[in-house]
């Protein structure tokens, strides 16, 4: 037979107060769509600029811990390109 846990109002009120001061996550935890927002620039003129391929900058993120597909990359160069033409 399994015992009952109860909790005490005080105790659901001590963790209502620890619960409001946790930190707002969403302005440090970036997703994907984010970062490569915030990236957005650099990556087109990196491709458009500077001569870099889809490879060379997929492979500059992940030596910086940011790990996105081709795809992505490739994507957002060709909507750069479509946009100039």
């Amino acid at each position: 037979m399994t015992s009952k846990k109860y909790y005490t109002v005080e105790q659901v009120e001590k963790a209502k107060e620890m619960l409001e001061e946790l930190p707002d996550l969403k302005k440090i935890r970036l997703n994907k769509d984010d970062v490569l927002e915030n990236l957005k620039a650099q990556i087109i003129k990196l491709a458009l600029n500077k001569g870099y391929v889809s490879e060379d900058i997929k492979s500059a993120l992940e030596s910086a811990g940011i790990k996105v597909t081709l795809k992505d990359i490739q994507k957002m160069i060709f909507d750069k390109k479509k946009k100039n033409n």
